[in-house]
């Protein structure tokens, strides 16, 4: 792939300055969060990165992100978090997986307490579009020889307390915490599985 020369740059307004380790930083963040969601290729991150560690003025480092950056784009959907009625002082929520699959997708309320069993089996917890109980959600898993995906829109706050053994838990993180926004607590344990909650952007819907 080859990186043109900008023609909205140049010297005229300081794209032929040298960079700095710090902006050759911010262009690697960037192409890191987009790499994590799918928008560039394995062949394009790598090229862009070596491209990124090269540059020597800011017309070397324009290109790189310019198709990563959308202006006077509509901003992303935002999830409804605004109190369910008469669910607040709810009991905890129980998912239950075995030998088998378990999605929740699209507008539903999950409680400010979801306990997730998963035995052998792979469950998804969608919660881009979902109407929370609470500002705070806690997901209290146990899961042996299995998997467990939770979805969370941009902004969300996530934190992962699970404690895995010969296997993983994650919170992955591409973008600080929104102000005001929603926290989502991983917690309880992790066997011979994974479980992972990450930022994933909902498609436009038209």
């Amino acid at each position: 792939m080859s990186f043109p020369e900008p023609s909205d740059v140049g010297p005229a307004v300081g794209g032929n300055l040298p960079v700095s380790e710090t902006d050759r930083g911010k262009v690697v963040t960037l192409l890191e969060s987009a790499y994590a969601e799918g928008r560039i290729t394995t062949a394009e991150h790598a090229e862009r990165m070596q491209a990124a560690a090269d540059a020597e003025t800011f017309d070397d480092l324009v290109p790189l992100t310019r198709d990563l950056v959308a202006l006077d784009a509509p901003s992303a959907p935002t999830p409804s978090w605004s109190q369910a009625p008469g669910q607040a002082g709810a009991e905890p929520e129980l998912i239950v997986t075995l030998f088998g699959s378990t999605e929740r997708r699209g507008r539903w309320q999950p409680r400010r307490n979801l306990s997730v069993l998963n035995l052998f089996g792979g469950t998804v917890l969608d919660l881009r579009e979902a109407t929370f109980t609470d500002n705070t959600c806690e997901i209290n898993v146990f899961c042996l020889f299995g998997g467990i995906e939770v979805l969370v829109p941009e902004g969300t706050d996530l934190e992962n307390r699970a404690l895995a053994v010969f296997g993983g838990a994650g919170a992955k993180v591409t973008t600080p915490p929104a102000p005001g926004a929603p926290k989502v607590v991983l917690r309880g344990f992790v066997g011979f599985g994974g479980v992972e909650a990450r930022v994933k952007r909902l498609k436009n819907k038209d």
